[in-house]
């Protein structure tokens, strides 16, 4: 995956920020690697970029050469040097462990994805082309704030088809209805400096932004569905960090990002408990039938969608799940399902840790692969934490 990481001047800064990421460039998938060196690559499509295999294979401990599957030899590099192109963009860390002759990263790359609908640091919607180019993933954010309550919103959207002539509220398909009397999702900003980091590829993008202390996120895009794709052609995803079962006025306070109800959850660690409705959770996903199923964190639950492992863990301060013997930390993978029965699948790069002395913005590193850790908005007990894949 495609990862870009800074900080935005303020809520519209970062709407357009998001917009240059997914559209200027492909996105790479995560890399693979074999030979005798321990440094990492970290990895982009191209302005140009199709979707294919990028090679790179050493020369020497120092040199490389890149190669697309689909667009052939795109030239060398060196470590420690940016590699640029218009259909793949690269730079190689030299690690602990010199690289050798005949040491090979590959990865998929991705097209750019499309703008459909752009009003500068207020409104966008994109398609996103799949990891293979093939797909149509349509998922959008428009902003609304209120200057004397000091609040500085996403609402977060997600379409089955793109219509230029209708308003945000009234594209085909769109999470919450034409009338938003179910409500979409939110992801909480504001208009100060925001650290942000964005992750992506052809099939879904991760926003996590820093607010003050606290860590809001949204998700736009395909679930990793367990199901055939015939079965479940559009696994669409929408979740942020904010839902209600009776939405704030357009003055309410509730709306800021230092509310601290049980509304306001990071969508891998949603609603606890006790939902009426599925729009109530902050995480929300686009069944095979057309509607849409939220999710809780209740081990109860008979009515709506549950998130494993959370749902059967102690979330109280019992929660004892411990480090591993190595003392690294354990990640399992964020499973959605319900009562159905249905498993779905889980969400792509997301995973359930322990926060057993752990902390947000700390790094889990397996494999080379960096993930990053994220407390649950303002959240930070044992039961809090999940971590972010970071390639």
């Amino acid at each position: 995956m495609s990862v870009k990481i800074g900080t935005a001047t303020d809520y519209g800064d970062l709407l357009n920020v998001l917009d240059t990421f997914l559209t200027s460039t492909g996105m790479a998938l995560t890399p693979a690697f074999s030979g005798a060196g321990n440094g990492t690559i970290a990895a982009l499509g191209g302005s140009a970029g199709v979707a294919e295999t990028i090679t790179v294979t050493f020369t020497s401990a120092t040199a490389f050469g890149v190669v697309g599957s689909v667009s052939g030899s795109l030239g060398t590099g060196t470590v420690g040097r940016a590699f640029v192109s218009a259909k793949a963009n690269l730079t190689i860390t030299a690690g602990g462990t010199a690289f050798g002759s005949g040491d090979v990263f590959t990865f998929a790359v991705t097209p750019p994805w499309t703008s459909l609908r752009r009003v500068s640091g207020s409104e966008m919607i994109w398609q996103g082309p799949g990891n293979g180019g093939l797909d149509e993933i349509i998922v959008g954010a428009k902003t609304f704030n209120d200057v004397g309550t000091d609040y500085y919103n996403w609402r977060l959207g997600g379409f089955t088809a793109y219509n230029a002539g209708s308003a945000f509220n009234q594209q085909p398909g769109y999470l919450g209805g034409a009338s938003q009397a179910q409500p979409s999702p939110v992801l909480t900003l504001w208009d100060s400096s925001i650290p942000y980091w964005i992750i992506a590829n052809g099939r879904r993008v991760i926003v996590i932004a820093k607010v003050s202390t606290i860590y809001v996120t949204a998700y736009l895009g395909f679930l990793s569905s367990y199901m055939a794709p015939g079965a479940f052609p559009y696994p669409l995803i929408v979740g942020g960090n904010l839902a209600f079962e009776t939405e704030p006025g357009t003055t309410g306070s509730n709306w800021r990002w230092s509310y601290t109800g049980n509304e306001m959850r990071n969508f891998a660690l949603p609603f606890a408990a006790g939902m009426s409705f599925d729009y109530q959770s902050s995480l929300q996903l686009r069944k095979p039938d057309g509607s849409w199923r939220g999710f809780d964190l209740s081990n109860a639950e008979q009515s709506f969608g549950q998130v494993w492992p959370a749902a059967y863990v102690d979330q109280s301060t019992a929660y004892d799940w411990r480090p591993n013997l190595d003392g690294g930390y354990p990640l399992l993978p964020v499973v959605l399902f319900d009562h159905t029965p249905n498993i779905y699948g889980e969400l792509e790069g997301v995973f359930a840790t322990t926060g057993f002395a752990q902390g947000a913005e700390n790094t889990i590193t397996i494999n080379g692969i960096s993930h990053l850790v994220v407390q649950n908005v303002f959240r930070n007990t044992k039961a809090d934490f999940v971590a972010v894949r970071l390639s």
